[in-house]
């Protein structure tokens, strides 16, 4: 292989694993997170939502959930995100109550559904460049 070419794949694959490890790093941090709420009687969620947020650029996840069950859900990014922080949308768009928890580059939201059927959780960072961000839930 041709040392230019050696070199473009050299960095790619170095560029792939400091991903990695932001995605690892974040998953780590909100599993950290919503154990606090697993105090609480809220089991983990098995799965998870991850990849990059840039300022400004929302996320949308959709989710099913239960009326009559609880949820947190947690979310939490790299340093380099400034503030990050989550909102619960129904089926047609329109916001809905949550308890919010806030701090920094990582965020929570509680929310009780009085009706099943499809939500959609929202992630924004608000400032600072781009960040690997890792997104769980919890129920009970």
């Amino acid at each position: 292989m041709k040392p230019f070419l050696l070199a473009i794949f050299a960095a790619a694959l170095a560029c792939h694993a400091a991903t990695e490890n932001e995605l690892v790093a974040a998953r780590a941090d909100v599993l950290d997170l919503a154990g606090a709420w697993s105090n609480d009687g809220f089991k983990i969620r098995d799965g998870h939502w991850s990849g990059d947020l840039q300022p400004g650029e929302p996320k949308l996840v959709q989710v099913n959930l239960f009326a009559g069950n609880h949820y947190w859900f947690s979310v939490a990014a790299q340093a380099r995100a400034k503030e990050i922080s989550i909102a619960v949308f129904d089926e047609n768009g329109k916001p809905v109550a949550t308890e919010p928890y806030a701090d920094g580059v990582r965020a929570a939201a509680r929310f009780s559904p009085k009706v099943s059927g499809p939500y959609y959780v929202q992630l924004v960072s608000k400032e600072g460049p781009r960040s690997a961000f890792c997104l769980i839930y919890s129920y009970k």
